[in-house]
């Protein structure tokens, strides 16, 4: 077609048509743009880094309700439901909030480097990002296969990123240029 930049990057194309006849056509010189993945091991890094933050304000409420910092979850104490509300409440809003803002990852996440996307590499909205969470939580009930699955897809996905339409990738930095194919 006489389009005069490109469709995916936005950039002008090289010998198109200008908008103005007899201006010089803008040069372009197309790049391919590499997506990298969140592989296994950084992914658990970050998990491991989220639990550790929020740890210590569960920990908090348990001690503060007469409940041991750590332990086993009894059903028959309220002291225990009401933390286990509290944490299932904070992990949600933490993991919610923090994956579709424009940080686009949890604390873990940023310090190993990650960002949550849509299929298109767009920022996720809060009715995803809750969903994803939702199928984080489903997940659980596979014992770890759910992350066990990323190492067998082509884009490093885990269960809940499947359901929910996201993919964890490693953003490329602003001052690195992108290659240029081989022409």
């Amino acid at each position: 077609d006489d389009a005069a930049v490109c469709g995916l990057c936005a950039q002008p194309f090289h010998g198109a048509a200008s908008p103005r006849p007899g201006a010089p056509a803008p040069p372009h010189t197309p790049a391919v743009a590499f997506v990298t993945y969140g592989g296994f091991w950084r992914r658990l890094a970050a998990a491991l880094l989220d639990y550790a933050i929020l740890f210590f304000p569960a920990a908090t409420v348990r001690v503060l309700l007469g409940l041991p910092a750590t332990g086993m979850f009894d059903p028959e104490t309220s002291g225990y439901w009401t933390a286990a509300m509290f944490e299932f409440a904070l992990d949600g809003l933490y993991a919610t909030l923090f994956v579709c803002s424009p940080a686009r990852g949890t604390l873990g996440m940023q310090v190993m480097d990650l960002h949550v996307t849509d299929l298109k590499g767009d920022r996720i909205s809060f009715a995803r990002s809750v969903w994803r969470y939702v199928a984080q939580i489903f997940a659980l009930c596979t014992f770890g296969l759910d992350y066990l699955l990323q190492l067998f897809t082509p884009r490093r996905q885990a269960l809940h990123d499947l359901v929910a339409g996201t993919v964890v990738v490693r953003p490329r930095p602003a001052h690195e240029p992108l290659p240029a194919p081989v022409m």
